[in-house]
């Protein structure tokens, strides 16, 4: 196996369970921001604040997905 399947693999490793914490998330009508400090208050519901609702779930959806399809393409890349 050579490093870059690793950082792939590693990649995804993190990038899996934030996109299954963001998914129950939405379901139960609240949103956290994952790429937020934790001093800052970055919850918010859909009933509470929809506008920021929808901003924090798109920021989460893009965040997962730019971090899930370059993991894919440094798995498939070929070694050096």
């Amino acid at each position: 196996m050579n490093d870059n399947r690793l950082a792939a693999g590693l990649a995804l490793l993190i990038a899996v369970p934030a996109m299954v914490w963001a998914i129950r998330d939405f379901r139960e009508g609240r949103a956290r921001l994952l790429i937020a400090s934790r001093r800052s208050r970055t919850e918010t519901t859909r009933a509470e604040n929809p506008k920021r609702f929808w901003r924090y779930t798109a920021v989460n959806a893009v965040a997962c997905g730019v971090i899930v399809v370059f993991a894919v393409l440094l798995f498939f890349k070929p070694p050096e």
